[in-house]
């Protein structure tokens, strides 16, 4: 499994907009693809930044969704200027049960 991080840098008093307009996208387009395991969106108030953090088979996988959907995902989420990263997994740590 691959991440990938999609990151917008728009301002406080932005947040929510960005955030509504992520949150549109990622339910409506980006949860229907077979290779998308799921996604959380955060934002930090202080910097005024909204991340979209998508888990994907592939990167590849990403990018082929990215590339025959950029017309959709522009006119959704261009007048936020995304900036993406790629990432793969180093290490996972999971809950241990019973522990405190």
């Amino acid at each position: 499994m691959q991440i990938v991080m999609v990151e917008f840098a728009v301002g406080a008093e932005r947040l929510d907009a960005c955030v509504a307009a992520v949150s549109e996208i990622t339910n409506a387009l980006v949860a229907t693809q077979a290779a998308f395991h799921g996604a959380t969106i955060h934002r930090e108030e202080a910097t005024g930044t909204v991340w979209n953090v998508m888990r994907w088979d592939s990167h590849r996988a990403f990018i082929e969704f990215r590339d025959s959907n950029a017309e959709r995902i522009g006119a959704a989420l261009g007048e936020f200027q995304p900036h993406g990263h790629m990432l793969d997994v180093a290490a996972m740590v999971e809950p241990q049960p019973g522990r405190l």
